[in-house]
C-alpha cells in the first residue's frame, strides 16, 4: 500500500515528510516469544506524553512512521519537529488521532488477515505443524500455519485460529478459542470456554456512530501460566497484550487490550483490567477488583477484593476501597462510617 493511498481513507491525512509513493507496510505480528523482531510500523501521537515516550525509545531512523495530531504538531518548537522528522520513516498529521486510528487501522487489518484461512483445517491443507506427541481430540479445529509443540493436549471443541503457536506441554480445555497469531508458551493451562486474543473494546464516536479501532496486536502468554474458565483476554490494538511467566488467572476475569502483566501475577475471580494497564511482578488482585485504563500498578502490590484502582500504585503497596487507597486508611474510614451510623441520636 502506498502512503498516498491513506489520504483516501482519512481526508485529514496530510504528509509532512515522505513521498506519497512510499510503500507502507502492514503491522505483521511475527513476534516469537522472547525474540521480538523490529518491523516497519507507525505510531499515533496526540500529546507530549506520547511523544516523549517515543523519543525516549529512540527508534531506529527509517523504522517508524509518525502520525501526529495536527494541533499538537503545530504547537511544537522547531527542535522537536526536527527530531520527529529525523526519526520518522514518514511524518503525517491528522485532525484527530483517535478518529485516525479508526480510519487507518482498517486497511492494515484487512491486509494482514485477508490471506488467512480459518475455514479448512490446517492439518488437512498441510500447513499446520503438529508434533507427533501432541494429543488432539476429535472436534478440535486447527487453523492454517498453526504450530503445536510436543506433548500439547487439545480437548474437544477447541478452536485454534491461523498463525497461533502453542508451546510444549501446554493444555487447552474444551471450547476455548485461541485467536489468530496468539503465542502461548510452555506448560500453560487454559481452561474451558476461554477467549484469548479477541478484539479489544475500542471505538471512537463520530456523527452518531461508534467507529471501530481494528485490532491486530494479538496476545503473548509466557511459560507456566494458568487461566481459569470463562476468562477473556483481549488482543492488543497494534502491539500484543502480554501475560508474564508464572501468572495465575482465575475464572471469569476480563483483561483488556494492551495490558501487560509481569511475572507471577495473581488475579482472582471476576476481576477486570481496562485497556493498557500494567501490573508489576507478583501483584495480587482480589475478587471483583478493577483497574482503570492506563493505570500502572507496581511490583508486589496487593489489591483488596472489590477495590477500584483509578490511579497509579507504587511497589509493595496494599490498597482497598474506591477509589483505592492505603488499606489501613480505607478500613479506618469504613469503621468511622459504621460507628457514626450506629450512634444513637441524643
Amino acid at each position: 500500500m502506498k502512503l498516498g493511498n491513506l489520504q483516501n481513507i482519512d481526508s485529514s491525512f496530510q504528509i509532512i515528510n515522505g513521498s506519497s509513493e512510499l510503500n507502507v507496510l502492514g503491522i505483521t505480528d511475527k513476534h516469537l516469544i522472547n525474540t521480538p523482531e523490529t518491523l516497519h510500523h507507525f505510531v499515533f501521537i496526540k500529546n507530549k506524553n506520547f511523544l516523549n515516550d517515543i523519543l525516549e525509545k529512540n527508534p531506529t531512523p527509517q523504522s517508524t512512521g509518525m502520525v501526529v495530531e495536527k494541533k499538537f504538531f503545530e504547537l511544537l518548537n522547531d527542535e522537536l519537529k526536527a527530531r520527529i522528522l529525523e526519526l520518522a520513516y514518514f511524518t503525517a498529521t491528522v485532525d484527530d488521532v483517535n478518529l485516525g486510528m479508526s480510519f487507518l487501522s482498517k486497511p492494515f487489518y484487512d491486509l494482514k488477515f485477508s490471506q488467512h484461512n480459518d475455514v479448512v483445517d490446517g492439518r488437512q491443507m498441510g500447513s499446520a505443524s503438529v508434533a507427533a506427541s501432541a494429543w488432539i481430540a476429535q472436534g478440535a479445529f486447527i487453523g492454517e500455519k498453526v504450530v503445536i509443540a510436543a506433548n500439547v493436549k487439545i480437548h474437544p471443541g477447541v478452536v485454534i485460529m491461523s498463525g497461533a503457536e502453542i508451546g510444549e506441554d501446554s493444555e487447552i480445555f474444551p471450547n476455548a478459542v485461541i485467536y489468530r497469531n496468539v503465542k502461548i508458551g510452555k506448560k500453560v493451562r487454559i481452561h474451558a470456554n476461554c477467549s484469548i486474543g479477541s478484539d479489544g473494546f475500542g471505538y471512537n464516536f463520530l456523527k452518531g456512530q461508534h467507529l471501530k479501532v481494528w485490532h491486530m496486536g494479538s496476545v503473548i502468554i509466557h511459560d507456566h501460566v494458568e487461566i481459569g474458565a470463562n476468562t477473556s483476554i483481549d488482543g492488543g490494538t497494534f502491539s500484543p497484550t502480554v501475560i508474564g511467566a508464572g501468572s495465575k488467572i482465575d475464572n471469569q476475569v476480563q483483561i483488556g487490550h494492551n495490558c501487560r502483566l509481569g511475572n507471577g501475577v495473581v488475579i482472582c475471580g471476576q476481576a477486570g483490567l481496562a485497556g493498557s494497564c500494567t501490573l508489576g511482578d507478583y501483584t495480587v488482585m482480589g475478587g471483583r477488583a478493577a483497574v482503570g485504563p492506563g493505570v500502572v500498578v507496581g511490583k508486589g502490590v496487593q489489591i483488596a477484593g472489590n477495590a477500584g484502582v483509578i490511579s497509579n500504585v507504587g511497589d509493595g503497596e496494599v490498597v482497598g476501597g474506591f477509589p483505592a487507597r492505603d488499606i489501613k486508611e480505607w478500613m479506618k474510614g469504613v469503621a468511622m462510617v459504621r460507628k457514626l451510623s450506629l450512634k444513637k441520636e441524643n
